[in-house]
């Protein structure tokens, strides 16, 4: 299990970069055919990225620092 307690921090991490990627090329996403999102719908997910990715690596850090209390 010690294996995969990296994948999380990874998550978390690419959680963040993609808020950062879809707010500055999203007008280019969207006007692609690949991705046909109305911007009602698209930028809330990219915040809701940046927040899920702070959320999950503060979590992270809180239960490391919880341990070494111990």
């Amino acid at each position: 299990m010690s294996k995969l307690r990296w994948v999380p921090w990874v998550s978390g991490v690419i959680l963040i970069l993609n808020f950062f990627i879809l707010r500055a090329y999203g007008d280019t996403l969207q006007s692609t055919h690949l991705f046909i999102v109305r911007g009602t719908v698209f930028y809330p997910l990219a915040w809701l990225n940046l927040i899920l990715g702070v959320v999950l690596i503060s979590l992270l850090i809180y239960e490391r620092a919880a341990r070494k209390r111990k």
